[in-house]
Formats: C-alpha cells, structure tokens, sequence
C-alpha cells in the first residue's frame, strides 16, 4: 500500500502538536469507523494528545470489550477542538456534524480525513484516501508503520476489528493477500480475535434474530433481478429492536442466486430512510448509484439516507386461462 512519507508525516506532525483531537466516525456505524477511531486515539494518547470520539448515532450494543468503546459522544462544540480526523467517511454527509456545525470545514483548523472510499474525493486539508484498501483500519496501519508506531494488543484488536468486519470476515472479494497478512501481524501483536469474531458475528439477540426474520420474510426480487427487502419504524417497534441490528443482514439478500444486487430499506425513526446496496457480480457498480442518492460507498457495497419513510406498494394482475396452461 502507497502511503506518501509527505501526507504521512503532515498528518502525524498536525496530530501530535495538537491541543485537543476531535475524531469523527461516519453516520450510523460499523465495526471499521469505530475501531479506526479508537486505535487512532490510542496513538495519539500515547504522546498525551487530549482526544475525544464522536458520532452523530450511537455505537449500539457489542462495543464494549473495545478500549473507549463506550466512550463516544454524540454532541459536540468545535470551539472545543482545534484538529478534526474523520476515518472510513466517504463524504461530509457521512461525517454528519457539519450539517449542524457547518464551520467545521471553513479550514481555519485543519480537517483531517482518513479513509478507503472511492466516493471520497477529499473534503478536508489533508487527506490520506487509499481507494484499493479493504479497509480504513488497514489504511491506518500502514500508517502507523509509517509513524513508527508500536502496536499494542489494544491497538490490534481496534485495528482487526475493523478488518475482519469489512472483509466479511475475510469471505468478500476485497479480501487479498495483503488483509490475511496484516491480520497476522495483529494477531501476533495481541489481538483479541476471539471477542471479535464473538461480538460481530456470533451473539445475536432474540430480537434481532427477529428482525432479520422479518427482512427475509419480506424478500421480493424484480423482474430485472434485483433483490428488495424494507423495515417500517412500526416493524422496529413492534420487535423491540434498532436498526444498528440490521447490520449483515443484507449480505443473506446478496445470496440470492442471479441477483443482480441487493437493497435493503429502513426507515430511522427520525423522518429518513437508510439504503444499503450489495452486489457479487463484477459488472454492477452499486457505489455509483449510491452516489446518485448522495450517499457512497466501494463499487459492490454502498449505501445512502434519504429524507421520508417507506410506503408499500402492491402490484396486482389478472391471469388468463391461457397463462393457466
């Protein structure tokens, strides 16, 4: 991975002089934002840089084995920072904060982005996007490595927990040589593959067995090929669960044999509607049409949030006798 040593050495320079780090993990979180938030911070509080973790959801349930992982905020001031670091944010309205504190990209402090989206196209003064990465917390351990850094096993499990969620644990097609190398220097270093796998993929609750029931039971595919799913507030109230409890749903959806690509629907209790798009075929870029929903994402896993909520549809025809043949 290509890392210049300039943008490298910018970034730690700008990081380490800092007075107080504001580090921004993308809307609605995944297992990469979150532990390329933390294994950021744990850098930087290594040279006693005052840090704070931020996102605009919360985390949900399964965060709390990580160092800080209960330790995000929600609300911010900026006049309380002077660096911002967004990681694994392909856009400013996956960094959310902005839409309230619009100053925070006025560049009179600098606004570090740290990321491996092809749709980020660098909204901050210094940015460091490797596209072909699997993930941000790969990013940033070729990163650290630059910085010389030691790795702590804290540091490891952060940065496996990341990789191991966006490579679906090493079974989607970003998975290379280079993601099962690195994630045997982490697990060398220490780090807890045992709790991750245990919290991403194998401790479900009643509830969420419920919704992802409620999702495949609500599977229809067109007739261009195209797998649908949708979740109403109601269906989440009525299971008593979030929809943080969606996350790997879709890739059953994707499953399906000839789809094309998978979307799934869900509306957010707060008047919009979360789209996530998945695709196993090489000729579907479904990046591309998140990004025409202003959203984003890699060419066969993407997503976008629009303002409304879901309403139903159902077609009917009449069948001829002839069809009854």
């Amino acid at each position: 991975m290509e890392i210049s040593d300039d943008i490298a050495g910018n970034i730690f320079d700008t990081l380490k002089n800092a007075q107080h780090v504001l580090i921004i993990s993308h809307r609605h979180p995944d297992a990469d934002t979150i532990g390329s938030n933390i294994a950021l911070r744990l850098i930087l509080e290594k040279y006693d840089v005052k840090v704070t973790s931020a996102c605009v959801d919360g985390l949900g349930p399964g965060t709390g084995f990580l160092p800080h992982g209960l330790d995000f905020i929600n609300n911010i001031d900026p006049a309380d920072y002077d660096v911002y670091v967004s990681v694994d944010a392909g856009s400013v309205a996956q960094v959310a904060f902005p839409e309230k504190h619009p100053e925070i990209l006025n560049k009179e402090k600098p606004f570090i982005t740290i990321d491996h989206h092809p749709s980020n196209h660098g909204y901050g003064t210094l940015n460091l996007v490797v596209a072909d990465a699997a993930s941000t917390t790969l990013v940033l351990y070729y990163l650290f490595q630059k910085w010389n850094e030691k790795i702590t096993p804290q540091i490891a499990t952060s940065l496996l927990y990341g990789l191991y969620y966006d490579t679906g644990s090493f079974m989607h097609s970003n998975t290379c040589e280079d993601v099962y190398q690195v994630a045997g220097t982490l697990m060398a270093h220490g780090a807890d593959q045992k709790s991750i796998t245990k919290h991403l993929f194998k401790e479900r609750s009643i509830e969420q067995l419920k919704l992802w029931g409620s999702v495949l039971e609500n599977i229809t595919v067109n007739d261009n090929k195209v797998v649908q799913s949708a979740i109403q507030n109601k269906t989440l109230e009525d299971i008593g669960a979030t929809n943080h409890q969606l996350s790997g749903v879709i890739d059953y959806l994707s499953m399906i044999k000839e789809n094309r690509f998978a979307t799934l629907l869900c509306e957010d209790g707060q008047g919009q509607v979360r789209g996530s798009f998945r695709t196993r075929r090489d000729d579907v870029d479904v990046g591309g049409m998140a990004q025409s929903l202003g959203g984003g994402g890699h060419k066969k896993a993407s997503g976008f949030t629009l303002q409304g909520d879901l309403k139903e549809k159902v077609r009917w025809s009449i069948r001829s006798e002839e069809d009854k043949k």
